[in-house]
């Protein structure tokens, strides 16, 4: 009762009344005029046409006035935190509750717009966050035509003019494992994980863990799904190499074993025999027990490595002279070139390098077998030392057969051959230039190939200034 608009009622009524009065004085002169109702008849009369005016107004009153005094009600309350009102008070105005409908408008029109730059607010940083996020993120409504989606989602499976076209979710993807996960949100409302899918993009073959939720409202239930696309390439590829790993150490661990043993036994069967032992059984033991341990050297070399990746102070960095330490590895290996008959030449723009001196001198090695064993009879091999700003390269060059281009990106890998049975002839382990990437990756720099098929290869080293 405290709320009614009082002031609004009684000024109603007020006019209502002075209408009203005035009529009754009006007919009273009409009729006593005109008709000649004196006396008590006339004044009875007047009066119950009076009465009937004041209903009829009010009436017909009632659609201005009742929706005023619901609208002065309401505008009283205004909402705070939480689920409780309170009144607002207004000053006391020459028009009264006009005036205060006025003030409580605009109060609301102050509290929506206020309202209003706090949601744009809440939607940029919610933009932000979305696109800040490194995963794709899809939502779609029942039909599967898409509801919302961060940059990362679009620049992954959109294209261009994503925003644009919205194709539906069946034109995004062919996998059904994808498929029947929205289908089982949007329809059984559960959440399902999806196990790591490969999925064909532009730049190449990718491996995504998927999982899918309904999106829910209060009032009507499922409305829609979402899927956070996680991608998983590199894990993938890891435990891919991981796998290749063990298997290609099993395989060069028993190809020499097996041979070591096939001849041993053999020459048991002579002794026994009382047959001469061949020496060419013994060379080839010899051959086989070699490679065996150059195996387990080099994986060892690089598991020290590996575990020395976070500690580079273990490097013994320092200014080392280009010309004395590539000129001592070449005298060391001059008979395997004197064999093939192969003709070195040098070039030494850069006089010093800072870096560990017995890893250089492991990757000097590494790389002048890898060019020994690839260059032909006859070919060159070039070692070029030289400065590239506070950088130094060391350019290895061999006139070898060259190495196709589709093989590059993986030349570096552990075991990885370009032709596996050639490589295995000469005696590789298939570790060197994995090892080689991974001393300059200790000190800072980077390896790569520059070859084409029939045209020989030169291997880089970038070390840092």
């Amino acid at each position: 009762m405290n709320h009614l608009p009082w002031r609004l009622i009684s000024r109603f009524t007020l006019v209502v009344f002075t209408v009203s009065s005035a009529s009754v004085v009006l007919f009273s002169v009409i009729f006593r005029e005109r008709l000649g109702w004196y006396g008590p008849k006339g004044s009875l009369f007047a009066f119950g046409i009076s009465v009937f005016l004041m209903v009829l107004a009010g009436v017909w009153s009632k659609p201005f006035f009742t929706p005023l005094i619901r609208l002065l009600h309401t505008s009283r309350f205004s909402k705070t935190d939480g689920d409780e009102f309170h009144e607002v008070s207004f000053a006391e105005e020459s028009f009264g509750e006009f005036s205060e409908i006025e003030s409580s408008i605009e109060d609301i029109r102050n509290r929506l717009k206020s309202r209003t730059e706090s949601l744009s607010v809440e939607r940029e940083e919610l933009a932000t966050l979305m696109g800040a996020i490194s995963d794709g993120i899809l939502a779609v409504d029942l039909e599967g035509g898409p509801l919302f989606f961060n940059s990362k989602f679009a620049l992954l499976f959109g294209g261009v003019g994503f925003a644009e076209r919205k194709p539906r979710l069946f034109e995004l993807f062919r996998n059904p494992e994808i498929l029947d996960a929205f289908d089982r949100a949007l329809k059984k409302g559960q959440t399902v994980p999806v196990k790591p899918v490969a999925i064909e993009l532009k730049e190449g073959r990718r491996y995504f863990s998927i999982s899918v939720s309904p999106l829910r409202r209060e009032s009507d239930g499922i409305y829609g799904a979402v899927g956070i696309f996680h991608d998983v390439t590199e894990l993938k590829t890891a435990e891919q190499m991981r796998i290749d790993f063990v298997a290609n150490v099993s395989h060069e661990l028993r190809t020499p074993l097996t041979s070591i043993k096939g001849f041993t036994d053999t020459i048991i069967d002579d002794i026994r025999s009382q047959r001469p032992v061949e020496n060419a059984f013994l060379e080839k033991i010899a051959k086989n027990s070699d490679r065996l341990l150059n195996l387990i050297n080099d994986l060892l070399d690089l598991s020290s490595l590996d575990a020395a990746d976070d500690r580079a102070d273990l490097l013994h960095r320092g200014k080392v002279g280009t010309r004395e330490i590539t000129e001592r590895i070449l005298h060391g290996l001059k008979d395997s070139f004197a064999k093939k008959r192969q003709k070195i030449s040098t070039e030494f723009d850069a006089g010093m390098v800072t870096a560990d001196s017995k890893r250089l001198e492991q990757v000097l090695i590494n790389l002048l077998e890898n060019a020994y064993k690839y260059a032909p009879d006859e070919g060159e091999i070039a070692v070029a030392w030289k400065k590239d700003g506070e950088d130094v390269l060391l350019r290895v060059y061999n006139s070898g057969p060259g190495i196709p281009r589709e093989h590059h990106p993986r030349l570096f890998e552990r075991f990885y051959r370009v032709d596996k049975g050639r490589s295995r002839e000469m005696g590789g382990t298939g570790l060197g230039l994995a090892i080689v990437k991974h001393i300059l990756q200790r000190h800072g720099g980077t390896v790569w190939v520059e070859s084409k098929e029939g045209r020989g290869a030169t291997f880089v080293c970038k070390f840092p200034g």
